[in-house]
């Protein structure tokens, strides 16, 4: 049985892909009403801006920033970001919480995790603020005892140190803990390279690689209710 358990949170707790993929769609619409900018070449603009921001910021969450994104996006469109970002910041994020929905069975496995006593935290390489507004709009964050961000170690997965400190805020050692992530490289390889025991997420999708972990693709899968020794899901 294990002690302690940490969740990647983007596209593992829920789907990511999805909510943002409607979220810009709904922002771009904005951007179009109220700068004039049409979709297409707002998106362009906003790819550019991106590939500048984690140029400047590579391995930092600051690079994750959407803030940035939007100010560098209106620079090189000629806008003035004090115009317009705080509101579209808002239009995206309020659409993009407003969308999102937990995994199936992701809210029944961790309230099971945590009537049996098992210690939860969160590692993320994304900044602390939004990650709360997450879990707060998910309904997981009342059974989430820690969270790490790449925010606050400096670095993001797969270094050690994310790993490491969610082990040390919850008094674990690496072979009491499990860790769930949907990207091979940077979840699942990371964790194993601390000792923990990692569970690929990969929900639908079609994946190459990584036949040496457990693949996943319900927290409601009987086999991974069985192996944590909790009731079904």
């Amino acid at each position: 049985m294990y002690k302690g358990v940490i969740f990647d949170i983007d596209g593992t707790l829920y789907d990511y892909q999805l909510s943002d993929r409607r979220a810009m769609k709904h922002f771009c619409a904005f951007v179009e009403k109220v700068l004039g900018v049409d979709e297409k070449t707002f998106r362009e603009t906003y790819t550019q801006a991106r590939t500048i921001v984690r140029g400047r910021l590579k391995d930092t969450a600051a690079q994750h920033s959407r803030v940035l994104l939007m100010q560098t996006a209106l620079e090189l469109l000629g806008k003035n970001p004090f115009d317009y970002l705080l509101e579209m910041y808002d239009v995206y994020w309020n659409f993009f919480l407003d969308d999102m929905q937990p995994y199936d069975g992701a809210i029944d496995f961790l309230r099971g995790l945590k009537a049996a006593g098992v210690k939860i935290s969160t590692c993320t390489d994304m900044t602390a603020h939004i990650q709360y507004r997450k879990l707060a709009k998910l309904k997981l964050d009342r059974y989430i005892d820690f969270m790490v961000t790449s925010e606050e170690t400096g670095f993001e997965k797969p270094a050690p140190i994310m790993f490491n400190t969610a082990l040390r805020k919850m008094h674990l050692r690496p072979e009491e803990t499990a860790y769930f992530g949907d990207a091979l490289d940077r979840d699942v390889q990371g964790a194993a390279s601390v000792g923990i025991t990692p569970f690929w997420f990969v929900a639908d999708r079609e994946v190459i690689g990584g036949d040496d972990f457990k693949k996943i693709r319900s927290y409601r899968d009987a086999v991974l209710i069985s192996e944590f020794g909790l009731e079904s899901c």
